[in-house]
């Protein structure tokens, strides 16, 4: 019987968790599991007891061919853990073959950011994987990878828009809008400054310190406000202005970090 937590998991008890999943998998895919990770907050050190999920990446010696047939199993034992143990906001699990970890990278996969992850915010879990030998992505990588994202992105948005005949404006909660304003801002810092920060709490700083090309403090108000308070809301006034800002920090952001006006 899983111990109930009641969502507030302490990180000793994310940790356990963590190691009783990877030692599940290893069991069931023995020589197959090379290594479990966390990354996230759980692999770095801004993890909140309540509030952070627990993210973890799974390394196989299988070839990127053969991980079909573990993925739909790996995400069903991960999201039965998030049931037993009440995890907010979910409990996930990458599955990799170790293969995609080196160049050259198959920019469908959009993984770059999740070898950052690896190599930047990670905790070993199971095995004895050494991240030294995984490759730094060079930055022509790393924009691939956020142009490939920023394309599906944006026929995500294209195909919303034709199902809805253009009727209804887009409309985006306040958890929506601060998540993409925060992967705009990850994505200034990361290409424009070659500064890698995953951590959510310090990314609206770093950006005001490194030359903002635009600034908008009410968003930035409502990006620290939900960061630090999970049950708040925001108005649909608020929220409409700060949509249109989050369009136009994109505007802005992508003409800088691809070249060009990004379409």
């Amino acid at each position: 019987m899983a111990a109930d937590f009641g969502g507030m998991i302490a990180f000793d008890d994310a940790m356990k968790i963590a190691g009783r999943f990877s030692q599940e998998l290893a069991e069931k895919y023995r020589d197959k599991i090379a290594a479990v990770f966390a990354i996230g907050s759980l692999g770095s050190d801004y993890y909140r007891p309540g509030q952070s999920d627990i993210d973890t990446v799974v390394i196989t010696t299988y070839s990127r061919g053969e991980l079909a047939q573990i993925e739909a199993v790996v995400s069903s034992i991960a999201d039965r853990y998030r049931k037993e143990y009440r995890v907010p906001k979910g409990f996930g699990a990458i599955v990799l073959a170790e293969e995609q970890l080196f160049p050259p990278y198959i920019m469908a996969e959009e993984l770059v950011l999740e070898i950052l992850r690896l190599k930047t915010q990670s905790k070993s879990i199971y095995g004895n994987y050494d991240t030294a030998r995984i490759p730094y992505p060079d930055k022509q990588a790393i924009i691939d990878d956020a142009k490939a994202f920023q394309t599906w992105v944006d026929a995500e948005r294209l195909k919303s828009n034709a199902e809805r005949h253009f009727s209804i404006p887009l409309k985006m909660d306040a958890v929506s809008v601060v998540n993409s304003m925060l992967i705009a801002l990850k994505r200034y810092l990361l290409i424009h400054h070659g500064i890698v920060e995953f951590n959510k709490f310090k990314v609206v700083g770093l950006y005001l310190a490194n030359d903002p090309p635009i600034v908008n403090g009410e968003a930035f108000a409502l990006i620290d406000a939900l960061l630090h308070n999970a049950e708040m809301h925001a108005d649909e006034d608020t929220l409409e202005r700060i949509t249109a800002f989050n369009d136009e920090l994109y505007r802005v952001v992508n003409k800088i970090v691809f070249g060009g006006q990004w379409a």
